[in-house]
């Protein structure tokens, strides 16, 4: 068995703790530092962060690497093996020694193109539930069973919306869908055969769980030293296990606990009564550190409705707005956009609505309690900004502008945008300029972009033209390269 050897945190450690979240390059590079004394491949993330799906019992340790499946036999007698499966434990014994874990590649490639940059290995050791058990991590035992700060979990794919870009085993309705008229084919990892194959189809929600079950035998242990936990889904506010931790959490307030709700938001009234009430006991009876809602919308009206089916931008909007007036001046609803292809057109009209609710509702010292995330999408890729030509360019431009013109950097006392906002656009910008415009690779994308909305728009009975007239030529070139390449192919 191997152990580490023990060291005592020395002076730098203790000023790096000051600013768990590194701004600047010296600081982050102290981290790194740190970590690099117990090797060069040491990540916290597999020790203290764990995102776990309950509706098929997968799990990771960061992001980046693929799930992996739960064994059952080991939860019989072990409910922590929801984080700490064998596979992450040989991963972790592979860190202490200095190797490198395949499935951590994302890290190594950055890595690996210059000596100076700083990987999320880095960030994500560097956050405050990481970085304080650095000597535990490295002294432990790497087959001890540790218990994480840092949990993200989904109970199950219930779902009522069927996003464009989303999946069966994430969303109950787009499993139905599959289940009547089969798999697109420009997506055949989301075939149902293949999901049974790699262990991802899910669970009914309303059937027995038996990951579930384990979740809730380990729960009493977990909230000991949890501190970020994130609820996801599916659609979490649909799913009796969000309640039953809101519940626990009214009983046994946990003053330390940094707590967060993915939504879509488009859930039924009474539902939403329910989560609103909850929430409002819970902060003013200060039970948590924190609390933020994450919402999921893409564009404006009708084109956001077509990528998230499901949505009614009014009602969602509306509800919005609820969350601001009835909940405590100092919680956060954050936006999170997908940014993809079908998200230009519109964008800057989301963008006025997103600007005005930062003008009407701020926090406690005067910054705006609602905030823009904008990942941008990469796969499905014929989804993705890589499909479009040049052209599209000035809407990503226009919207950086916007967001330029209101940022911190302009407005000293009312700015709407900080400059983590304004990053992310700007980052997408530089992507979508860095993308070749031609070539095959791009007419195979054109090509399953239009057979995969002309077979979408089949299915949910919809009209991407009509709904889309700025991209009506787009659609048109999409059209007429699937029919030359048919017609040379023939």
């Amino acid at each position: 068995m191997l152990k580490n050897k023990s060291s005592k945190v020395g002076t730098k450690d203790k000023k790096i703790r000051k600013d768990l979240r590194p701004r600047d390059k010296e600081t982050r590079a102290m981290v790194r530092d740190q970590l690099n004394k117990v090797s060069p491949s040491f990540c916290l993330a597999k020790w203290y962060q764990v995102t776990i799906h309950l509706q098929n019992g997968q799990t990771h340790s960061c992001h980046h690497p693929w799930t992996h499946k739960v064994d059952l036999r080991d939860l019989s007698t072990n409910p922590s093996a929801l984080h700490n499966t064998p596979h992450k434990k040989i991963q972790r014994y592979k860190m202490l020694k200095g190797e490198r874990p395949d499935e951590c590649d994302y890290c190594w490639r950055i890595e690996d193109s210059n000596v100076e940059n700083i990987s999320d290995r880095t960030f994500k050791s560097a956050e405050q539930w990481a970085l304080p058990n650095l000597d535990e991590a490295r002294t432990m035992p790497w087959d001890y069973d540790f218990t994480p700060r840092y949990v993200e979990v989904s109970f199950s794919n219930a779902c009522n919306f069927k996003c464009i870009y989303c999946a069966p085993h994430i969303s109950s309705s787009i499993m139905t869908e599959f289940q009547k008229h089969g798999h697109y084919t420009e997506s055949p990892e989301f075939s149902l055969e293949y999901l049974d194959v790699s262990g991802l189809t899910p669970i009914r929600y309303d059937a027995h769980n038996p990951y579930v079950d384990a979740f809730w035998r380990w729960w009493p242990e977990l909230i000991k030293k949890l501190e970020h936990f994130r609820i996801t889904g599916g659609e979490p506010l649909l799913n009796h296990n969000t309640f039953r931790v809101l519940d626990f959490i009214k009983a046994e307030p946990q003053p330390k606990l940094n707590f967060a709700i993915n939504s879509n938001l488009g859930i039924p009234d009474a539902q939403y009564d329910r989560f609103l009430e909850s929430m409002k006991v819970i902060l003013e009876n200060k039970s948590i550190n924190s609390f933020e809602f994450y919402t999921s919308i893409d564009t404006y009206g009708k084109q956001a409705e077509y990528i998230r089916n499901g949505l009614n931008y009014k009602h969602y909007m509306d509800n919005v707005r609820r969350f601001l007036v009835e909940l405590p001046v100092d919680t956060k609803l954050v936006f999170m956009c997908t940014y993809n292809a079908l998200s230009l057109p519109s964008f800057n009209l989301f963008l006025e609505d997103v600007a005005q609710l930062k003008r009407e509702f701020r926090n406690s010292i005067n910054e705006p309690r609602v905030i823009l995330d904008m990942p941008y999408l990469r796969a499905p890729s014929y989804l993705s900004l890589a499909v479009l030509p040049e052209s599209f360019s000035s809407y990503i431009s226009d919207s950086f502008f916007f967001m330029k013109r209101h940022s911190v950097n302009f407005l000293k006392e009312d700015w709407l945008f900080n400059y983590h906002e304004l990053s992310k656009i700007e980052r997408v910008l530089n992507w979508f300029q860095s993308l070749p415009k031609e070539g095959y690779e791009v007419r195979d994308l054109r090509k399953s972009f239009y057979t995969f909305l002309r077979e979408h728009d089949r299915r949910r009975s919809l009209s991407f033209t009509e709904t889309f007239p700025e991209m009506v030529d787009f659609y048109q070139l999409c059209e007429d390269v699937y029919n030359n390449d048919k017609t040379e192919v023939n």
